[in-house]
């Protein structure tokens, strides 16, 4: 009976992402809505241990204070869109590992200005202090040129001008499988002021890229376009390797329902690399560009419980490896068997959700792709 009804519940967030309209917030449906929903924040929550799995799926040593012998994770997919793109066509276009006259069609559909998409999804199982997860993360870019934003922006009908060019590209990251444990040190380690637990989380990885160049031919023929350069005839290129989190956690031991977190992402990270070659576009003047996918970044974060009000706040990406670090705060108010949740990003704004018994969703004009940031495209 819980298995049916989990199903049935993810079954209806991805018929509800497909219907959404064009002009929808970002949404996240399922296990890692809660997070999502609270700004992003969460790697110093307990809480999410009993409720959804939100501290384990994003600080492997909360594993360590999980509560019950089994646990399924509630499958989680949540879609992005920034830009002229719409958030059903950005997931279905990487869904579905969109072909050249995909590219084709989104370069002329969304020409007024530079768009950025992206998608994750995850589903696991906890045996214990134990967790594998199969998780992925994907992006995406429809860069027009000048001349085609300006089509764009005037109503976008007849032939586009005989400069126009637009670059499409996008990348995958995936785990199957990575599996998570955890262990609390012995009673000393922390003193009289916490329990201390270590955790990793080992992960093997692809990566994949693609990328399109549709000419002014494609855009008015509706014909697929060109691969790029670097992608020497293939639909994509894929990497595979090794990677591995860090992460730790405290709890209070006098200060009760306080917590603390840290989480090394990539602390071991294979090199995932690609150069693009690309067109003129509206921000500059094509060129190469090197994409090293994954960053090692740290996270730090506290949290607060009691009864059924939670509360978090992280600092993600302390050093800058990605780009500026960034504030997330959230809380959680538990009405019986429904939860209501809202929370701040410094790099996106608002965000707020629901949980309703085992479904999840949440919203926001802008959600971050990631609760700890790894993918650096």
């Amino acid at each position: 009976m819980v298995f049916s009804a989990r199903n049935f519940s993810l079954a209806l967030g991805l018929a509800a992402l497909m219907a959404l309209p064009a002009t929808a917030q970002d949404i996240t449906f399922g296990g890692d809505a809660r997070a999502f929903a609270m700004g992003g924040a969460g790697i110093a929550s307990l809480a999410g241990n009993s409720i959804s799995g939100m501290g384990s799926r994003n600080n492997p040593a909360s594993l360590a204070f999980a509560k019950g012998l089994m646990r399924f994770h509630f499958p989680n997919i949540g879609a992005r869109a920034d830009g002229a793109i719409s958030v059903t066509k950005a997931a279905d276009y990487l869904i579905n590992s969109g072909s050249g006259g995909d590219a084709t069609n989104l370069a002329k559909r969304f020409a007024s200005e530079d768009s950025r998409f992206g998608l994750n999804g995850s589903v696991g199982l906890r045996v214990g202090p134990v967790e594998v997860l199969a998780s992925g993360v994907a992006q995406g870019y429809i860069l027009p040129n000048a001349a085609l934003q300006t089509w764009g922006k005037s109503g976008g009908t007849g032939s586009v001008p005989s400069n126009s060019q637009a670059d499409v590209l996008a990348t995958a990251i995936y785990s199957l499988p990575q599996v998570g444990f955890a262990s609390q040190l012995k009673s000393g380690t922390g003193g009289e002021n916490f329990t201390v637990a270590v955790g990793a989380r080992i992960k093997y990885m692809n990566a994949v890229y693609a990328h399109y160049f549709a000419d002014k031919a494609a855009l008015d023929g509706g014909t697929d376009a060109l691969k790029a350069p670097e992608m020497g005839g293939k639909d994509t290129l894929t990497k595979q390797g090794v990677g591995a989190d860090l992460g730790i956690m405290l709890e209070s031991k006098k200060l009760l329902g306080f917590s603390g977190g840290l989480v090394i992402a990539n602390a071991i990270k294979p090199n995932f690399t690609f150069t693009g070659q690309f067109g003129a576009n509206a921000n500059g003047g094509g060129g190469t560009r090197t994409y090293n996918l994954l960053a090692t970044t740290a996270t730090a974060g506290v949290g607060f419980q009691k009864g059924g009000m939670t509360a978090v706040a992280d600092l993600v990406d302390m050093t800058g490896a990605i780009g500026k670090a960034e504030l997330r705060a959230g809380v959680e108010q538990k009405l019986g068997p429904i939860a209501l949740r809202a929370g701040y990003n410094s790099a996106t704004g608002y965000t707020y959700g629901l949980g309703l018994g085992g479904f999840d969703i949440a919203l926001g004009k802008r959600q971050p792709l990631e609760v700890v940031r790894t993918l650096r495209f």
